[in-house]
């Protein structure tokens, strides 16, 4: 896979994903965080599909790829390339210190990573922003080391 970054200036990013096959994604995303997509088959000059997003809407497709929602089991040289890394998913408990605080805020050791918060009742926060307000009852789902996440549920 190639991936290829332009500046649109006034408009934001442009990222051109070549895979194996030939064909490609480009993903326009744009300052106000609207993404626009668009799919080519090979070398073709026109896209084949297009898809219009809204930030939320592409944080929580950003999710899915990246396996927050459901990870499916590691097989082959994947299971390698993971080693001892591990997602788990840690659920704020009243007293908590985290109840309360900011994203930004939270003492996440190097090597962990917070992937999103789930917030019963409300639609899944992919890749939360620093000013995100963590509540009782959120589940954090975090990727990382075992050595950093098990440091963070120290922590906490």
């Amino acid at each position: 896979m190639r991936v290829e970054e332009a500046v649109l200036p006034g408009v934001g990013r442009k990222y051109t994903i070549t895979v194996r096959s030939g064909d490609r994604l480009v993903i326009v995303v744009h300052t106000s965080g609207k993404r626009e997509l668009q799919y080519f088959e090979g070398d073709a000059d026109e896209p084949a599909a297009a898809l219009d997003l809204t930030d939320e809407e592409a944080r929580e497709l950003g999710a899915i790829l990246a396996g927050v929602l459901f990870h499916p089991e590691a097989v082959g040289n994947t299971r390698s390339k993971l080693g001892e890394k591990v997602i788990e998913w840690i659920r704020i408990l009243p007293g908590t210190r985290l109840a309360g605080r900011r994203v930004a805020e939270m003492p996440l050791p190097p090597g962990a990573h917070l992937l999103a918060v789930d917030r019963p009742g409300a639609p899944l926060i992919p890749n939360p922003p620093p000013d995100t307000l963590l509540e009782v009852g959120d589940t954090l789902v975090v990727a990382g080391t075992r050595e950093a996440v098990e440091a963070l549920k120290e922590r906490l």
